[in-house]
C-alpha cells in the first residue's frame, strides 16, 4: 500500500510541512519484544487460525523452482535489505513479480492524484460528524502528531488518512527510502530480468477504497487510540523479522477486540481482509500463475499475502503446484537459522 502513502505525503508536507519525530533505538531486543504476552498470544492465535502463518521465503516447485517472497514495504531496521541468497534468486530468475512496477508507478500515482475527486470528499461528509468535542479534541492531537491540522484531514476521503494513521509519526520518513521489493526491482533491472506487475495503482486504490458510511467508523476508531506508540511499530518489524507474518495481522485484530468488542472486530476484520488480502491475492493469482507455470519466477509481494486459506502460498497450491517454505526461514524467537548449502536466507540477519 505503498502507493497511497506517496499521495498523502505529498498533502501532508504541503500542509504542514510534515512531522519531525523521530522513533529512536528499538526498546529492546526482538527476542525480548516477542517474549510480551501480546506477542505470545498474536502467536499462539495466528498458528491456530491461519495455514502457514509463519514463513517469508517458500519454494514452488517448477522447472526450473520459483520463489514466493514476503516483503514488508518500508526502509527499517535493515529489513529493506536482501540477503546474497535472495539477491542471487532474482538476479538469476527468468522474471519477477511485485505489485506495482517501479517505473511506472511513479506516472500512474500523479495521474491519479491530479483528480481530485480521488483524494478529497464529494458529498460534503466529514468523519467528526458525530463525533463529541472530546473526541474531535482528541483525534485533532493524534492528527497534529502527524503534521495534519483535523481541517485539512476532514477533507481527504478516508483511504488517504488510514493509509497515513497506519504507521506511527516517527516512521513516516522511512516510507521515504527504497523497501525490499524497491531493492529486488533494482537488482532484476541490472541484470537485465523481467518485470511485472500485478496490479495497477488504480486497481490497488479500487480495491481498498470503499464509501465514507463503511470507512468513516473504523477512521473513527483508529483515531481513538494514541498513535505514537513506537513500541508496537518495533513488535511488528520483529514478527517480521522472525517469521511470524501471521502474528502480524493477529495482532492488529487483538487490538480491534479490546476497542469494540470481538463481534464487531470480527466483522471489521472480515471486511478488511477481504479489500486488502484475499481479494488482491485472487486477482495476483490469476495474473502470476501462468508465468509461474513456466518456472524460474520470483514472486515478491507483502508478506501478509502469503498466509491464510486465501493467501498466495495456498491459492499457488490449489493451481495443482507444489509450494514448501525454505528451509532457511525456519526460526524458534530469539534464536536465528545456521546457513547451509541448501537454506537461504532472507536477508541480513538482526543481531539479538
Amino acid at each position: 500500500m505503498k502507493f497511497a502513502h506517496w499521495a498523502v505525503a505529498a498533502i501532508w508536507l504541503a500542509a504542514a510541512g510534515g512531522a519531525e519525530a523521530e522513533c529512536g533505538p528499538p526498546p529492546a531486543s526482538d527476542a525480548t519484544l516477542l517474549a510480551s504476552p501480546e506477542a505470545v498470544e498474536a502467536i499462539a492465535e495466528a498458528k491456530r487460525s491461519m495455514p502457514n502463518a509463519e514463513g517469508r521465503l517458500w519454494r514452488v516447485e517448477t522447472d526450473p523452482p520459483s520463489y514466493l517472497v514476503g516483503t514488508f514495504h518500508v526502509a527499517a531496521g535493515g529489513i529493506e535489505e536482501p540477503g546474497p541468497e535472495l539477491a542471487a534468486l532474482v538476479a538469476g530468475a527468468s522474471g519477477l513479480y511485485l505489485e506495482l512496477e517501479g517505473e511506472s508507478v511513479e506516472g500512474e500515482v500523479a495521474r491519479w492524484g491530479a483528480d481530485p475527486k480521488n483524494l478529497f470528499r464529494t458529498d460534503g461528509s466529514r468523519f467528526t460528524d458525530g463525533m463529541s468535542e472530546a473526541e474531535r479534541a482528541h483525534a485533532a492531537d493524534v492528527l497534529m502528531g502527524y503534521g495534519m491540522p483535523i481541517a485539512v484531514a476532514e477533507q481527504l476521503r478516508p483511504l488517504m488518512l488510514l493509509s497515513l494513521l497506519s504507521v506511527p509519526p516517527c516512521a513516516l520518513d522511512q516510507f521515504d527510502g527504497p523497501g525490499l521489493d524497491d531493492n529486488l526491482e533494482e537488482i532484476a533491472e541490472d541484470a537485465g530480468i523481467e518485470v511485472k506487475a500485478l496490479e495497477t495503482v488504480e486497481e490497488q486504490i479500487s480495491a481498498l477504497d470503499g464509501p465514507p458510511e463503511e470507512m468513516d467508523p473504523i477512521l473513527r476508531m483508529t483515531l481513538s487510540q494514541d498513535l505514537d506508540d513506537s513500541a508496537l511499530w518495533y513488535l511488528n518489524l520483529a514478527l517480521y523479522r522472525t517469521r511470524h507474518i501471521g502474528a502480524m495481522w493477529a495482532l492488529g485484530a487483538a487490538d480491534m477486540d479490546e476497542l469494540v468488542g470481538p463481534e464487531e472486530a470480527s466483522k471489521i476484520e472480515a471486511m478488511f481482509w477481504e479489500r486488502l488480502v484475499a481479494g488482491r491475492n485472487r486477482v495476483m493469482a490469476r495474473r502470476l500463475l501462468p508465468g509461474l507455470r513456466e518456472g524460474g519466477k520470483v514472486v515478491a509481494v507483502g508478506a501478509l499475502h502469503l498466509p491464510g486459506e486465501d493467501g498466495l502460498v495456498e491459492l499457488v497450491r490449489a493451481a495443482g503446484l507444489t509450494v514448501s517454505r525454505v528451509e532457511g526461514d525456519a526460526h524458534r524467537a530469539g534464536e536465528m537459522p545456521a546457513k547451509t548449502g541448501s537454506q537461504l536466507r532472507l536477508m541480513p540477519e538482526p543481531a539479538q
